[in-house]
């Protein structure tokens, strides 16, 4: 109770520091326009490690402060925001954490028929006990594990946005390293180089169909002694269509096959259907309701060769007048593993109430409730959070 108390009281002065500085965004001569901002709150969670069993809780005060520096001509844009979170367990200092991120994107266009954009991104991430490689070890392992990712990505696309057709090129190219516990993390330390192109024709009814194809080439740096090579080559090859074709609906939906293919034998390959979909329904102009499914094969952290990964989720955002909002949602997700007996369902749900108070302060109270059920016993648990957030920006 003591430290909970800490906890609110440290918000608290944080919340006062922060009304005293009240200011906009600001804009230099060259353009550049300057927002900083700080993310802060209180949550409660009654099962910090994931556990199926000794459940240990902890609140946890989060400091988030970030810059945003924005450059908008009217055509070309730039941007680069510069980002630090950090989280105090009151009840397990051994979890605390302050990570970074920085990361760099632009869009270009030097004529009506080019358009480039470039992202570049770095980030410090902790990955909370219990979660990721230490999945179901809980406080077996010493302190959460940390790593460090890289992204550069560049897509190039051609056709004036008035013509029929358009096409674009993508390469991407991603980097996973992880810092501590190395014995045993190293072999998921992985780079990823994707190429892939997509055709789009415009049906000139608010409405793009689109034919997109790609290759994703997985290398893992190592290998575990008397195991495989998780390195493998992603293909996909997907139909879609992107639309807002009323007022009340928009959405983009495509649906093709996807082929894993390993490096090494003695690993199974995926072949099979593949999709992505959104859908905004927005019945009123202060309310929207989406719907997302995907469904895909995608690399393991701990066991087999892969996960056949399928999901869902509903969400329903509501404006009850211009100051006050909330969102519910629910998702679910079942991971069936390959080339060991495991299944995993995964379901969550998630309210929230937001409120703005001032121009530069809002605040939203929440709780999240997730729930996950596998046939590998010591991995089923439950977790509720809730929790305190404000935001202020300048």
């Amino acid at each position: 109770m003591k430290h909970t108390i800490l906890a609110i009281a440290i918000t608290a002065v944080m919340a006062n520091t922060a009304f005293a500085a009240e200011s906009e965004g600001i804009t230099l001569d060259n353009g550049v326009t300057v927002k900083p901002t700080l993310a802060t709150g209180l949550k409660y969670d009654d099962n910090i490690f994931s556990s199926a069993t000794d459940e240990k809780s902890s609140a946890i005060v989060n400091v988030d402060p970030a810059i945003n520096f924005s450059l908008n001509d009217g055509i070309n844009q730039y941007s680069l925001d510069i980002g630090i979170n950090s989280g105090t367990y009151l009840s397990s200092s051994d979890d605390n954490y302050i990570d970074g991120n920085v990361a760099f994107t632009s869009h270009l266009e030097p004529s009506s028929k080019h358009r480039f954009d470039i992202t570049l991104m770095a980030n410090k991430v902790t990955e909370p006990r219990g979660t990721g490689l230490a999945e179901g070890l809980g406080d077996d392992v010493s302190e959460p594990l940390e790593y460090v990712d890289q992204t550069v990505a560049l897509t190039y696309e051609f056709g004036a946005l008035s013509t029929a057709a358009r096409i674009a090129f993508d390469a991407k190219y991603y980097n996973k390293s992880y810092n501590n516990f190395t014995t045993v993390t190293q072999f998921n330390d992985f780079d990823s180089v994707k190429l892939g192109s997509t055709f789009f024709y415009n049906t000139h009814a608010s409405t793009d169909l689109f034919v997109e194809v790609s290759r994703d080439a997985i290398r893992y740096q190592h290998v575990a002694v008397d195991t495989t090579s998780k390195s493998s080559d992603d293909y996909r090859a997907l139909v879609g269509v992107k639309w807002e074709a009323t007022a009340l609906t928009s959405g983009t939906a495509k649906l093709g096959y996807q082929e894993k293919d390993f490096t090494e034998s003695g690993r199974e390959n995926f072949s099979g259907l593949s999709w992505q979909a959104g859908v905004q329904w927005q019945p009123l102009t202060y309310s929207t309701i989406s719907f997302d499914t995907a469904r895909a094969a995608r690399d393991t952290d701990s066991v087999g060769d892969y996960i056949d990964a399928t999901s869902f989720s509903l969400a329903w955002m509501h404006d009850w007048n211009q100051d006050l909002s909330s969102n519910v949602s629910a998702s679910f997700t079942n991971e069936d593993y390959s080339g060991v007996i495991r299944t995993d369902d995964i379901t969550t749900f998630s309210a929230s109430v937001n409120y703005v108070f001032t121009r530069w302060l809002e605040a939203s109270a929440y709780v999240e409730l997730s729930s996950k059920d596998s046939t590998v016993e010591d991995l089923t648990f439950d977790k509720s959070m809730i929790g305190l957030n404000f935001i202020f920006s300048m």
